[in-house]
């Protein structure tokens, strides 16, 4: 007992430290964490996933709640128009691609079928929301290169795991319907954005009350948050979405006032609603839960990870590879006008694969009965829990690299500047 709680309150302190040092040398807090995760676990098998039971999952789910309402109140009202274009196209690009690709290495790298050779694919076609959305205050990218990543985060996390789940049943039942998938994908977005928009529209009114009459009522919106997530579940539509919805009108509730001010002040429904804006006080301690979910999420994150036949980890560390090889050109595509070229050097290597990928590629083990199924299985699994890890560690390289690199063009355009003056 003594012994973990010192364990939780040093972890949360080195990271405090760790996130520090990303200041200086751009090494992502989340690699220590992962590490400290993989020592704990796979290397010196202190305690794994299991011990905890249903907690883990719990906890990671409360996590991804968490984070998506934290990202959706700091998500700009001004660029979301420009930027769901290029990140729609870029989600569905980053999707269909991996499927390709995971076809051709599944099938003639390890002698798979199709159908699951696909469904590999599809495991990494999510970049992972919980490395990447806390970082983005750290990478300080444009307002709309921003945007554009928080809105693909998102949609990646929805368009990844309708597919693959698509692809899962289609290794049963032996067919696949590529209509009926995408028809599913467009009403669980639709049904998900509109549940949260609204719930956080009635919310803004209602918090006025609640605020005046209520002590610590300031978790009273994250507790909301974990509702509409449960209850978008239950329906079958992604709960993501919703929350990440419900941060945004939250976080841009007056933008949005203004905005049909200018318009027609008649018709501003929003103005005579009165409602309460989020203040930063209240920002500052989303931002801090926000922060201490992240730590243990990528120790966890680390000690799930399983890595046994090498084979496997060699051929995830290509496969993952080709996927970070992709995204440049999808970036130089989908993001030529308004962006930096600092802002399409980051875009282009955030591509760190996490829990929906890791999850998605224990499923087919999980589900297995034959003996071919259960090979297939751990074929998915290795490779796709070797793909999450490495993914990390290839983003926190190139993230280093990316940063240096912008340092010294600072510092040579500087010289430059110095010497015409």
């Amino acid at each position: 007992m003594e012994t973990t709680l010192i364990f939780i309150g040093a972890l949360i302190f080195f990271s405090l430290i760790f996130n520090a040092l990303f200041e200086r040398t751009r090494i992502p807090n989340v690699l220590f964490l992962l590490f400290i995760g993989l020592l704990i676990g796979p290397v010196f098998n202190l305690a794994s996933p299991e011990d905890l039971g249903k907690l883990g999952k719990i906890f990671t789910t409360i996590t991804l709640i968490v984070i998506l309402y934290e990202s959706g109140t700091r998500l700009n009202f001004d660029g979301l128009g420009k930027a769901i274009g290029p990140a729609s196209l870029l989600t569905v690009f980053n999707f269909v691609v991996p499927v390709g690709v995971g076809m051709a290495v599944g099938h003639f790298g390890l002698g798979l079928d199709l159908l699951p050779s696909a469904f590999m694919g599809a495991c990494v076609g999510s970049i992972s929301t919980p490395i990447i959305l806390p970082m983005l205050k750290q990478l300080k990218l444009s307002k709309k290169a921003e945007s554009v990543v928080f809105l693909e985060c998102a949609l990646s996390d929805i368009v990844c795991l309708i597919g693959a789940l698509a692809l899962l049943d289609a290794m049963d039942s032996g067919s696949f319907s590529v209509a009926a998938t995408v028809k599913h994908m467009a009403i669980s977005l639709l049904f998900a954005t509109s549940i949260g928009l609204g719930v956080g529209y009635l919310w803004t009114g209602v918090r006025r009350y609640i605020i005046t009459k209520l002590k610590n009522s300031m978790f009273t919106s994250f507790a909301l948050a974990f509702i509409i997530y449960g209850f978008c579940e239950l329906l079958g539509i992604n709960g993501g979405m919703a929350v990440l919805s419900f941060g945004f009108i939250l976080g841009n509730i007056d933008e949005l006032s203004n905005l049909l001010e200018k318009q027609n002040p008649e018709k501003n429904f929003i103005k005579r609603k009165n409602p309460v804006l989020l203040m930063q006080d209240e920002k500052n301690f989303y931002s801090e839960i926000a922060f201490i979910f992240k730590t243990f999420f990528f120790v966890y994150i680390g000690m799930s990870i399983r890595l046994t036949e090498w084979s496997h980890i060699i051929m995830g560390i290509l496969f993952i590879s080709l996927m970070f090889l992709v995204r440049i050109p999808s970036i130089a595509l989908f993001c030529r006008k308004g962006y930096s070229s600092r802002d399409r050097r980051i875009m282009s290597i955030l591509n760190p694969k996490g829990l929906v990928s890791a999850v998605l590629a224990s499923m087919p083990l999980q589900l297995a009965v034959t003996d071919e199924q259960i090979r297939t299985g751990e074929v998915i699994q290795n490779i796709g829990y070797a793909s999450v890890m490495f993914s990390i560690i290839i983003f926190s390289l190139l993230i280093f690299l990316v940063e240096k690199l912008d340092k010294t063009d600072n510092i040579n355009t500087t010289s430059n500047a110095g010497n015409k003056a």
